[in-house]
């Protein structure tokens, strides 16, 4: 019988030891990879367009689902294409264009082009035939709308 007492005794100590001490250091943050600055924009950029690559059609398939499920179904073909911003090219999102299917499968990517005036922040993105070079050979397609937009922040 007393040897159960001094048991449980230093089962009771050694809780609160343990109590003691873990409020006394409190826990550790926690650290995940940190690829920096620019390291770091690279990999998304070059991921985002991965993404958007690989898995278009399953993209395209989930916003037809989740709109037809609000009864907004679209008329027509889909196609889900990168967002790629004006002037260097870099992957910023991906976009879910819409339209008669040969005028849809024109699409290449969405141009964004950002304009800045005082307070005011204007966006346009438009369907464009080239995923290269928008500084020169941006060609717009006639027809087209774009139906989604996702956006990951850079």
């Amino acid at each position: 019988m007393r040897m159960d007492t001094k048991m449980r005794n230093v089962a009771v100590l050694v809780v609160v030891w343990a109590f003691v001490l873990g409020m006394a250091v409190g826990p550790q943050p926690a650290r995940g990879l940190d690829l920096g600055g620019a390291l770091g924009d690279l990999v998304k950029i070059f991921g985002i367009g991965w993404v958007v690559k690989q898995f278009a059609g399953d993209i395209d398939n989930a916003i037809n689902g989740l709109l037809g499920q609000q009864e907004a179904q679209i008329a027509g073909s889909t196609r889900v294409v990168p967002i790629l911003r004006v002037g260097s090219g870099v992957a910023v999102g991906a976009a879910q264009v819409m339209g008669p299917q040969q005028q849809v499968q024109k699409v290449e990517a969405v141009a964004e082009i950002e304009l800045n005036i005082g307070d005011f922040r204007g966006r346009g993105l438009i369907p464009v035939t080239t995923r290269r070079d928008l500084t020169r050979n941006i060609r717009g397609v006639d027809g087209v709308g774009i139906s989604a937009n996702i956006k990951f922040p850079i």
